[in-house]
């Protein structure tokens, strides 16, 4: 007997459930909404599709394929900017990494990449008009990938210890406003610290845009987000959502080094000002909220008497009268 047919109207429900789900717990999230969705199947295009705008939305850093994962292979990141033409909702679909130029393959439900390739470079005329940016565009994306991974080497965390970690970069180019004068410089910060055991998981990620004349002396306007996601599922599920939409200015924008440097600094001091709010934040409402809901006393009215050797001695003599 074939399994009844899934009801569409619930499509949007697990599309959205999927989509929530927690750092690290996609797989968990996408088991149990298939045990909802019985007897009928969880459609595979609604799985693939949600899993890939969740790991998108969540800058989900992968471990490039074994047969590329030389001792110079970087870590992969997967943003919507390095989407390619397809589809999200099959099994693979394609993206691309700015920093090499490949394209690789991510399975988005086991969240893996599957492999990499070669990019082919077109020549047509939107291809001409594209390289020419990038030419412009080339001297300050290198210098900003380079002292981003010097700072993601000096604050971020590793893999290891009882926990593990990881943490990746992306900057990307773009066409500005007109081709062959001003570029778009896109910056993708993700980091990740989770701790299986501990069942507790964090997410860190920031993304900033700015459009400039490259060679110009003039400001260069920087609009960012941040954003931390907690998780904590001992019994029960705690999250833990914050971020902030900060604005730079830059204002050396000549020399491609020099502009790097300003740039990632005035990151480092906005993540470093949004990591201090929001440990004053949790203090606050540990201190606060969270206190407020727990009850002054218990259902008994009576207060607990938390000294052990009380309740040892008490024992004792309890014990001592069922003897007698």
């Amino acid at each position: 007997m074939s399994a009844p047919a899934f009801d569409d109207a619930l499509a949007n429900t697990f599309q959205e459930i999927i989509q929530r789900s927690p750092p690290g717990h996609l797989a968990d999230v996408v088991s149990l909404c298939r045990q909802l969705a019985q007897p009928a199947q969880l459609p595979k295009d609604l799985v693939w599709r949600a899993a890939a705008a969740h790991n998108e939305r969540n800058l989900l850093i992968l471990a490039p394929p074994p047969e590329s994962a030389e001792s110079s292979a970087q870590d992969l990141l997967v943003v919507h900017e390095g989407l390619r033409a397809g589809s999200r909702a099959q099994q693979q679909v394609p993206y691309k990494d700015p920093k090499t130029g490949e394209m690789f393959a991510v399975d988005h439900e086991r969240q893996e990449c599957t492999k990499k390739w070669e990019g082919q470079q077109s020549n047509d005329l939107l291809a001409e008009m594209e390289d020419l940016d990038e030419t412009l565009a080339l001297p300050y994306r290198e210098a900003l990938q380079e002292e981003l991974r010097r700072y993601l080497s000096e604050r971020f965390s590793s893999q290891g210890g009882t926990s593990t970690g990881a943490s990746a970069s992306f900057v990307k180019s773009g066409k500005g406003q007109q081709v062959g004068a001003d570029v778009e410089l896109t910056i993708v910060i993700s980091a990740r610290r989770a701790r299986p055991r501990g069942l507790w998981a964090g997410a860190w990620g920031s993304q900033w845009r700015m459009v400039f004349v490259p060679g110009q002396a003039e400001k260069v306007k920087v609009n960012g987000i941040i954003e931390f996601t907690g998780h904590y599922a001992e019994d029960g599920n705690v999250h833990l959502k914050r971020s902030s939409k900060p604005r730079l200015l830059i204002t050396e924008s000549t020399n491609p080094a020099r502009f790097a440097k300003e740039v990632v600094e005035a990151i480092q001091r906005e993540e470093d000002k949004f990591h201090e709010d929001t440990e004053a934040h949790c203090d606050t409402v540990c201190d606060g909220a969270l206190k407020s809901l727990r009850r002054v006393l218990p259902v008994s009215k009576e207060r607990f008497d938390w000294r052990p050797l009380r309740h040892a001695l008490a024992r004792d003599m309890k014990a001592v009268g069922k003897e007698g």
